[in-house]
C-alpha cells in the first residue's frame, strides 16, 4: 500500500472575484492545502486567512519568500499577470495563472520560456477543460463515434457578472478586452476538441450593456483550422436577467454529431450506432477541484500540464487576432499561417 502523498502548499495572489473558487477546491481536495494569501487590500486578504486558518502575508515578496508556499495561484487583473507570473517563476514556485495567460502573445511566450528554464509547473486556469460536459464531449471524440471533427459551435451566454461600472475588466487597458477575459474559455475548448490550433480569426461583437461600455459585451468569434475546419464562439455578458445563463454546444464530425442544446438534455450524440445520451450537469461543482488536483499532480512530475502551456499561448494569440478583427473587420491569420 503505498504512502499518502503530503498536500502541496499553495498560495494565492488575489484574493477577490475568481478566487473564491480556488479556495472552495482547495477546501475539497486532499492533493493541495491552502498555506497564505495576499493581496493589495489587505484587510480582505486578512478576513479570508482568519476564515481558512491560513497565513496572510504582507505583500508578494514576502508570500515568496516563506518556505511553506511550494505552488503560487495568481488570481488578480489582467494587466498584472506577466509581471507577477515572472516574480513567482523567480522565486523557484509552480505556477497557475488565472486565465488569460498574460496580455500579448509576447508576454505569454516570455512566461513559457521562463518556466521551461526554471524547470517549473506554468499551469493557466482554461477551467472548462474540466468541466463535466467538456469532458465528456472530448470521451465522445476521442472514441471515435463522430469521426474526425470538422465543425464545432459553443455559445455561453450569461448575465452582467462584474460590480460596476469602474470594474477593470471593463477598461481594455486593464482586461485586453472580452476576447482575452472570456472569450479564450471558448475558443480553448474548441481547438482543443478540433485537435488543432486555429489558423484565421474573425470577429464581430456588440456592445449590447450600453453604447457608453469599451468592450464588446456580446461577441462572436469565427475559427477557422489548417483542415478546413471551422469553429464559431458566441459569449456574451450581457443577458436578461442578470442571473440568466444559456449553453450550447454542437460538435460536428464526419460520421456523427454531438449536441447540447438545452441543459436537461445533457449530451446526445447521433452516430452510426444511433442515439447515445449522456446526462451531464452542467454546472461546475468539480470543476475547479480537478483543476487543482492536476496542477498538483503535474507539479509532483506524476502528471501532465492541461492544458499544455503551448495551448494557454495559442489562446492569447487568438485572443489578440479577434481584437484586433474587431477594429479592423477584417481576418487575421495566426500560429503558422501569419
Amino acid at each position: 500500500m503505498s504512502e499518502p502523498r503530503t498536500p502541496l502548499g499553495v498560495a494565492l495572489i488575489g484574493v477577490g472575484g475568481i478566487a473564491a473558487s480556488h479556495l472552495a477546491a482547495l477546501r475539497s481536495t486532499d492533493e493541495a492545502r491552502l498555506v497564505g494569501v495576499t493581496d493589495l487590500a489587505l484587510g480582505l486578504a486578512a478576513q479570508v486567512a482568519d476564515r481558512e486558518g491560513c497565513a496572510v502575508y504582507p505583500d508578494v515578496d514576502a508570500l515568496l519568500a516563506a518556505p511553506e508556499v511550494e505552488a503560487v495561484i495568481v488570481c488578480t487583473p489582467n494587466i498584472t499577470h506577466e509581471e507577477l507570473g515572472h516574480r513567482v517563476l523567480d522565486a523557484g514556485r509552480h505556477l497557475l495563472m488565472e486565465k488569460p495567460l498574460a496580455m500579448t502573445v509576447e508576454g505569454a511566450a516570455g512566461l513559457e520560456a521562463h518556466a521551461e528554464r526554471a524547470g517549473k509547473v506554468l499551469a493557466v486556469g482554461h477551467s472548462h477543460r474540466f468541466s463535466d460536459q467538456s469532458l465528456a464531449v472530448r470521451s465522445a471524440i476521442d472514441s471515435g463515434g463522430i469521426g474526425r471533427p470538422n465543425y464545432v459551435r459553443i455559445t455561453m451566454n450569461g448575465g452582467w457578472i462584474w460590480p460596476g461600472w469602474d470594474a477593470w475588466v471593463l477598461d481594455p487597458a486593464r482586461s485586453g478586452g472580452h476576447s482575452l477575459h472570456n472569450g479564450v474559455h471558448l475558443t480553448d475548448l474548441a481547438a482543443w476538441w478540433m485537435g488543432e490550433p486555429a489558423t484565421s480569426v474573425y470577429a464581430a461583437g456588440q456592445h449590447a450593456t450600453s453604447a457608453a461600455l469599451q468592450i464588446h459585451d456580446y461577441l462572436v468569434i469565427q475559427l477557422g483550422f489548417a483542415s478546413g475546419a471551422s469553429a464559431i464562439c458566441e459569449v456574451s455578458r450581457a443577458e436578461r436577467p442578470r442571473t440568466g445563463s444559456f449553453l450550447e454546444l454542437v460538435v460536428a464530425g464526419d460520421a456523427g454529431l454531438i449536441e447540447r442544446t438545452w441543459d436537461a438534455d445533457g449530451l446526445l450524440a447521433w452516430t452510426e450506432t444511433g442515439l447515445t445520451t449522456w446526462p451531464v450537469p452542467g454546472g461546475s461543482a468539480r470543476t475547479f477541484v480537478r483543476e487543482i488536483e492536476s496542477f498538483a499532480n503535474a507539479a509532483r512530475g506524476i502528471g501532465s500540464v492541461v492544458p499544455p502551456t503551448r495551448d494557454a499561448v495559442a489562446a492569447v494569440e487568438v485572443a489578440e487576432a479577434s481584437e484586433a478583427s474587431l477594429r479592423t473587420g477584417r481576418t487575421v491569420l495566426v500560429g503558422g499561417a501569419r
